[in-house]
C-alpha cells in the first residue's frame, strides 16, 4: 500500500491488491447476489480510470446489497484511502479482516494507515504477517511500507534496505525513490541523496507529485549549492502551482534571495 502529493504512488501500492481481490470475487464470493457483484465490477473499472467518486458510489450500493462481503469492504477501504479519508479506510479494512482474516492485501494496506498514524507496533505486527504469507505476490508494496516504518523511526540504514528491495521489482515508484533520497539526506550524504531524487523527478512529474523537486532543492540548499536550489524551487512552483510543497518552496526562495544560507 506506503505519499506515502504521495497519493499517486500510493495507488501503485494498492491497485494490484485491489484487482486481485476484485477478480477473486468472481469465484470466492458465493454469498453475493448478482447485483452486488455487478456493482463491484463496475467499481473496478472506475478505480482503473481513477474516477473515485463513481467507484465509491458503486461500492456503497454493493455494500447495501451485501454488507458482509469482505471484498466490498476491502475495496471501500482502498477508495477511502485514495480519497485521504484514513479514518473510514481503517474502518472498512478492519471490517474486511473480521469477515475474512487471511486477506494479506488488506493487512498490508491497513499497515500503511497505522504507519501514517504513528501506530508503529500495530503496523509492524501486520507487516510481519504480510511477509510470512508465501502466497503474497506484491512484496514491493510490503517492502515499501517496512521502509517507511523504519524511516519514521529514524533507522535510515534499515529503511534503505527495504526501499532497495521494493525497487528491485518496481523501479517506477516516486514515493520509494524520494524516500531513498530522504534517507541519504538525513545522513548528510548529499550526493547520494541527489542521485535518487533526480532519478525520481521524471517519475514524480508523471505521477503529479512535487516531492522530488522539493527534497532535491533542500539537498542542494544543504549542500550550499544556492543557484541549483533556487532553480529547483522555482521549477516546483511553475510545474506544481497547487502542489503540497508550494508554500514551503516559496518560503525557501525568500530565504535564498535574502542570502540567509
Amino acid at each position: 500500500m506506503i505519499q506515502f502529493k504521495w497519493r499517486a504512488s500510493l495507488k501503485q501500492l494498492l491497485v494490484l491488491a485491489f484487482l486481485c481481490l476484485a477478480l477473486s470475487c468472481q469465484t470466492v464470493n458465493r454469498e453475493n447476489d448478482d447485483a452486488a457483484s455487478l456493482h463491484l465490477q463496475i467499481a473496478v473499472g472506475h478505480i482503473q480510470n481513477e474516477n473515485y467518486p463513481l467507484a465509491l458510489k458503486e461500492l456503497l450500493i454493493a455494500q447495501d446489497l451485501n454488507p458482509r462481503n469482505p471484498y466490498v469492504q476491502s475495496n471501500l477501504g482502498v477508495v477511502y484511502l485514495l480519497r485521504e479519508r484514513n479514518d473510514l479506510a481503517e474502518e472498512h479494512f478492519k471490517k474486511a479482516l473480521s469477515l475474512k482474516s487471511d486477506m494479506t492485501e488488506v493487512k498490508n494496506n491497513l499497515a500503511r494507515i497505522y504507519i501514517d498514524e504513528k501506530k508503529e507496533d500495530k503496523a509492524e505486527k501486520l507487516l510481519g504477517e504480510v511477509m510470512s504469507d508465501l502466497t503474497f505476490v506484491d512484496y514491493p508494496a510490503a517492502y515499501a511500507n517496512y521502509g517507511l516504518l523504519e524511516f519514521n523511526r529514524q533507522h535510515y540504514l534499515q529503511a534503505l534496505d527495504y526501499f532497495k528491495k521494493s525497487l528491485e521489482k518496481n523501479r517506477e515508484n516516486c514515493d520509494v525513490l524520494v524516500y531513498m533520497g530522504r534517507c541519504y539526506l538525513e545522513q548528510k550524504e548529499y550526493r547520494s541523496a541527489l542521485n535518487y531524487l533526480n532519478k525520481a523527478t521524471p517519475v514524480c512529474i508523471e505521477q503529479n507529485s512535487d516531492e522530488s523537486h522539493y527534497y532535491g532543492a533542500i539537498a542542494y540548499f544543504r549542500n550550499k549549492q544556492k543557484d541549483l536550489s533556487k532553480q529547483k524551487f522555482e521549477e516546483l512552483i511553475k510545474l506544481f502551482p497547487q502542489g503540497k510543497n508550494v508554500e514551503k518552496a516559496q518560503q525557501m526562495l525568500n530565504v535564498i534571495k535574502k542570502g540567509n544560507l
